[in-house]
């Protein structure tokens, strides 16, 4: 019998196999140059440049539209921190402060028997208010 000729299929098979081993050792010879590692090294230092440029972009254009960037809550909670402890610091005082004072024994005040009671002045909403005077006579 007579040789069969290749079906299609393997005939693109075979192409494609072919230009592959071509493109890989093309590859290998490109891949294997000095140059290749120095135009490697040049296109990472671009990229990096172009990451950068964007980022710097990207930033001033958050700035211009006056929103809060991660910078600025991050130092707006260092800031409430700081506050929380002084506020703890205040309050820590006062309890002080307050225990302090009931544990000394109140003060006599001159009149007390004449008000009648324990020396305590009259409570806010009994005492009389004092008015301003407007200026105008009448």
């Amino acid at each position: 019998m007579a040789e069969q000729s290749p079906t299609p299929d393997e005939q693109v098979r075979r192409l494609y196999e072919e230009a592959e081993a071509k493109t890989a050792a093309a590859m290998e010879q490109l891949v294997g140059r000095d140059a290749f590692g120095e135009l490697l090294a040049k296109v990472t230092e671009n990229v990096v440049a172009l990451t950068k440029i964007g980022n710097d972009a990207l930033d001033l254009v958050v700035r211009n539209l006056r929103v809060a960037s991660r910078r600025d809550i991050a130092r707006l909670g260092a800031q409430i921190a700081r506050t929380e402890d002084k506020l703890e610091m205040v309050l820590q005082e006062v309890e002080a402060l307050r225990a302090e004072r009931e544990e000394r024994p109140a003060p006599r005040r001159r009149g007390a028997s004449a008000s009648g009671g324990n020396g305590a002045s009259a409570p806010a909403a009994a005492r009389p208010r004092r008015t301003r005077s407007t200026g105008a006579k009448s």
